[in-house]
């Protein structure tokens, strides 16, 4: 499973823009992926400043995701100042969602899992497993 949580800044005056593409992502992710478990979109108390966690059932779904025809149709460049990933891990007993893991691509794994990989790679932080 991977569970992420975007923190993302938006350029002034593309809020409006940024909120109906948000609402087009998360129509299309639940109407052609199975693999979601979570894909919502929240303001922050900055101005400016959004936030999405999306959690999906490994992540080559999540890397599926990142590479659908309805994710890269948007010009995410023309409204976002910046993005930055983090993957989180739920805790045990206070979070139903499954934990964040990151196996090996398969041998026979396609170019665009490969190379999502590349640009999406899962980073778990040691500390994780000791409060596993």
């Amino acid at each position: 499973m991977a569970t992420i949580l975007a923190h993302l800044e938006v350029h002034p005056g593309k809020e409006a823009e940024w909120e109906a593409i948000m609402a087009d992502m998360v129509r299309k992710t639940f109407e052609q992926e199975e693999q979601v478990l979570r894909y919502e979109y929240f303001k922050g108390q900055e101005p400016l400043r959004y936030y999405c966690l999306l959690s999906f059932e490994d992540k080559w779904a999540f890397y599926l995701h990142q590479a659908s025809d309805y994710h890269e149709g948007h010009d995410f460049e023309s409204v976002l100042a910046n993005v930055e990933l983090e993957y989180l891990d739920p805790v045990k007993g206070a979070n139903a969602l499954p934990p964040t893991e990151n196996p090996p691509l398969p041998d026979d794994a396609n170019e665009t899992l490969r190379n999502t990989e590349q640009v999406f790679p899962i980073l778990i932080p040691g500390w994780w497993a000791a409060r596993a």
